[in-house]
């Protein structure tokens, strides 16, 4: 929350320096402007930001969609699993189970915060192959008990390789440097057409300011998923916990 405000501050702060700025000289002041092509080009300018900023929300949001999605169709394969793992034999089935509530726990606790920097945990892909190997040795002497868990562990693989994927599904870096750069001009470009920097002046420009850069730093926000104040959080995770406990 501090940092929206500073951005906010920010913004505003560069809009209201500018129009002070460029009204000191006297040329500023006396020279004249032609009104139609001065609207022309701030709304180009000013169209510009809001299609680079309007693209941004909308792939950053569809993206936290998908990464919502990919959790929760691999949480439910892991409590498919889990129900799938209470026909094998004793020893077998216990450790299965075990195998899934530490996997679940490790990506809540470790791996869910590592992706927000685009990296997976080694100790997730080693609990995930204990247990492939587990079942698959149960195959081997019991394959009718074992052969709906091994074809669910078989799916839990898939499911982890697509969530491990969404990290690097943002937008280019350059539309985002492109839209920072639209929006300094968009703050800036006003003070070139008021040549006073009355009181009344400063203050609307600094409310222009103060929206861009709120439009800009959400981009920035949303750009990652995984990230505060508007993460995504491992909720599909923790209710499959749950369920792990219902099911015994």
């Amino acid at each position: 929350m501090i940092i929206w405000i500073l951005g906010a501050l920010l913004g505003a702060g560069i809009a209201a320096a500018a129009v002070v700025l460029m009204s000191r000289t006297e040329r500023a002041k006396d020279s004249g402007f032609d009104g139609q092509l001065l609207s022309f080009c701030g709304g180009a300018v000013l169209s510009s930001f809001v299609l680079l900023t309007s693209f941004q929300i909308v792939g950053a949001w569809e993206l936290q969609s998908t990464v919502r999605q990919h959790a929760s169709d691999e949480a439910r394969v892991l409590t498919k699993t889990y129900a799938a793992a209470g026909q094998l034999p004793p020893p077998d089935r216990d450790f299965v189970r075990t195998g899934l509530r530490d996997y679940t726990r490790t990506v809540i606790d470790k791996e869910w915060s590592a992706m927000a920097d685009k990296h997976e945990t080694p100790l997730a892909w080693r609990q995930l192959d204990r247990i492939a190997a587990r079942v698959g040795t149960v195959s081997e002497t019991a394959h009718d008990r074992a052969v709906d868990t091994q074809a669910a562990v078989a799916d839990l693989y898939v499911k982890r390789h697509v969530r491990l994927a969404d990290p690097a599904s943002t937008t280019p870096i350059v539309l985002p440097v492109a839209m920072i750069v639209a929006g300094i001009f968009a703050i800036v470009f006003p003070a070139l057409v008021v040549p006073t920097a009355d009181r009344r002046h400063v203050i609307a420009l600094a409310f222009v300011g103060t929206i861009v850069a709120f439009g800009i730093l959400l981009v920035l926000q949303l750009r990652n998923p995984y990230t505060d104040p508007l993460a995504v959080h491992p909720t599909a995770f923790r209710a499959a916990l749950t369920r792990y406990a219902q099911l015994g």
